[in-house]
């Protein structure tokens, strides 16, 4: 179509929402990936039956909103969904019965566990701690997700544990960190485990993590290019060792102290596990926390060498430590997105709710211009006896998230190494003739002498400014 003078007038997309209602039999679930744009989010909403996320149950007639999430519904006695906007990709998947969905087994795990939960509780002794390894995509962290929403619904405490540096839980991702869950998980939330003080004011109950800056994405160091990088090193996974090492000793003062988290016990997720690469590493996360039940989904080989290992090793206080292979969780037939995509923008939505908020929750962080002698930052070095090195501030950091540590500017980097984390900034921009950096955070007010670490991970996030 053209108007005289005009010329053509460029076709418009159009953008249509549907709403349409989902029933499930009983056992069955519906999969989705929401769309990634905030702007037109998916809604799902349960009308009749029970329904869960993650074992977290959804509310009836309360509306859910996810965007750049891929997630399932699950039913064990059936519902009726009312879904409404487009989705990128969603399929239903039918069981002839709930025993053959993939998860009925956690189900069987979970009531094991509250078995010894209860009997920790009338003795007076530790809870269950339990370790879920596996190969990639396998489930662990909707596993982790899972078990603990089953204890909370029985009222338990349980310390939850993430030594999966490429994604965060209740933190950024390249942090390993640790939390009682004493209340329910938020489903909308971007990691799915919920939010924290510094998300702003939250419907569902906030969670207090102590987080640890690992500033890589796995256990072992990546090799980068540019000098201030972190480079590979002779003990490329010493520091990390290290880091479990500091948050088993806060989970074992926890334990300790409260009864309730006692008697509950440890879910610790894990990283992508190989079976020849990574089991020294899963051996001292196991050694460390002194789990006693070790679930493998899905990775028989590496079910088969952990077996191997544990099979003459006790806890620290005299159990034998258990290993249960497990089927891994079946992939979506639709695809649902590029593996690559998705958990970039996941990784991006959970930066950007840290400092904007999300959902239902709107931030307004602070930006603030700082002299480059006002600040102190590490970068992770390339040697194992020296993990911390000062670096001056420049161009390249622009765009990268660091870290802020519980420390003081005037410790050694060996304690700055240490220390756990106090929050994010974003360098937003960093004028190099006028040495100054402008610096996005969540509240206002200075830095002061707190000094920041830059790794690796995550990823420069180009765009979080617009």
């Amino acid at each position: 179509m053209s108007i005289p003078g005009l010329g053509q007038i460029p076709e418009q997309p159009t953008t249509t929402t549907s709403t349409r209602t989902i029933s499930l039999r009983p056992g069955c679930e519906y999969r989705f990936a929401a769309p990634l744009s905030s702007s037109s989010p998916l809604t799902i909403r349960l009308l009749h039956g029970t329904a869960e996320k993650d074992g977290t149950e959804l509310a009836p007639g309360h509306t859910y909103i996810f965007t750049a999430l891929r997630a399932r519904i699950l039913t064990w006695q059936g519902c009726e969904l009312e879904v409404s906007g487009r989705t990128e990709r969603e399929d239903i998947r039918n069981y002839n019965s709930p025993g053959e969905n993939p998860r009925s087994s956690w189900l069987n795990l979970h009531a094991k566990l509250q078995e010894l939960r209860e009997t920790a509780g009338r003795e007076r002794r530790e809870g269950p701690r339990v370790l879920i390894a596996g190969g990639k995509g396998v489930g662990k962290t909707m596993m982790a997700r899972t078990l603990t929403a089953y204890a909370t619904r029985r009222g338990e405490q349980p310390l939850v544990v993430n030594t999966d540096p490429e994604d965060g839980m209740l933190t950024l991702p390249g942090s390993l960190s640790a939390a009682v869950f004493a209340t329910i998980m938020d489903v909308e939330a971007a990691d799915g485990w919920g939010t924290t003080p510094a998300s702003g004011p939250s419907a569902v109950p906030v969670k207090l993590p102590l987080a640890y800056s690992l500033g890589r994405r796995r256990w072992k160091a990546d090799v980068g290019k540019e000098e201030w990088k972190a480079e590979g090193s002779a003990d490329a996974d010493g520091l990390c060792k290290e880091l479990v090492s500091r948050l088993a000793g806060k989970v074992s003062k926890r334990l300790s102290e409260d009864e309730a988290v006692k008697r509950a016990g440890v879910v610790v997720d894990t990283a992508a596990s190989d079976a020849e690469k990574d089991a020294e590493m899963l051996g001292h996360i196991v050694d460390e926390f002194s789990v006693n039940i070790v679930v493998v989904l899905g990775t028989p080989s590496l079910a088969n060498t952990l077996t191997e290992r544990f099979a003459r090793e006790k806890t620290s206080i005299g159990e034998p430590i258990q290993v249960i292979p497990l089927d891994a969780l079946d992939r979506d037939s639709s695809g649902m997105g590029d593996e690559e995509t998705w958990p970039q923008h996941t990784r991006e939505r959970a930066i950007k709710e840290y400092f904007f908020g999300g959902g239902r929750r709107t931030l307004s962080p602070q930006i603030q211009q700082v002299d480059f002698d006002a600040i102190v930052i590490y970068r992770y070095a390339d040697t194992p006896d020296s993990p911390l090195v000062r670096m001056e501030p420049s161009s390249e950091l622009e765009h990268w998230t660091l870290a802020v540590m519980y420390a003081s500017t005037r410790d050694p980097a060996d304690a700055v190494r240490a220390a756990s984390v106090m929050g994010y900034v974003y360098v937003s921009e960093v004028d190099e003739e006028k040495r100054k950096v402008r610096m996005l955070a969540p509240v206002g007010g200075r830095l002061g002498d707190r000094p920041l670490v830059v790794g690796t991970w995550p990823e420069p996030f180009i765009s979080l400014l617009g």
